[in-house]
Parts: structure tokens; C-alpha cells; sequence
């Protein structure tokens, strides 16, 4: 599984989702997947299975993608919140019918 962490610049806040998304696939025991950290641009043209952002940049990155894939952009208002992209990952997992 691709993972994106997007942000921006891709320097910044993406590299701290990449290491809360990593702690949280492991803990729900998905072992095969690759997290990469991409600003907004490289994001849009990236082939991904699942991205993690903030809401702002998930709406840029939703219009891209068909409705029925939409489900695999995450948008996340707390950055260092990890329930709430614990639960949102858990959700979007179950939909691609990894959990």
C-alpha cells in the first residue's frame, strides 16, 4: 500500500503525519505499505492508495480523483491528534477492505 503525507511545501507537517501514520498502521498490524511525504503538486500527479492531510489540501486533492475514490483522501484538522487519524485511517481502511 502507497501512503502520501502531504502538506504544502512537503518538508513540514508531512513528515510528522508520516511518522504518526506509520505508528498507527503498525499498530493495527498492516505490515506491507510505504509511506512518502509529497507537497501538494507532486501529490496531485503521484499514484497513491491512501492520503493523509490536512482538510484544506484534501479538497484540492478530492476534485482530482473520481467520487468513489474519494474515501482515500484523509483530512485531519490536528496534526498531532492520534485518535482522530487513528479512527479516519481505521475508516478508510475497512472501506478499501484492508481491516
Amino acid at each position: 500500500m502507497n501512503v502520501l503525507t502531504v502538506c504544502g511545501l512537503g518538508i513540514g507537517s508531512s513528515v510528522i503525519l508520516r511518522v504518526t501514520v506509520g505508528k498507527i498502521l503498525d499498530e493495527l498490524g498492516i505490515k506491507d505499505y510505504t509511506i512518502n511525504v509529497a507537497d501538494i503538486g507532486t501529490a496531485k500527479s503521484t499514484p497513491f492508495d491512501m492520503v493523509v492531510t490536512s482538510t484544506e489540501l484534501a479538497d484540492v486533492l478530492k476534485k482530482a480523483l473520481p467520487a468513489d475514490k474519494q474515501f482515500k483522501v484523509i483530512p485531519v484538522s490536528n496534526f498531532v491528534d492520534k485518535n482522530e487519524i487513528k479512527s479516519k485511517i481505521i475508516t478508510c481502511l475497512k472501506q478499501m477492505g484492508k481491516l
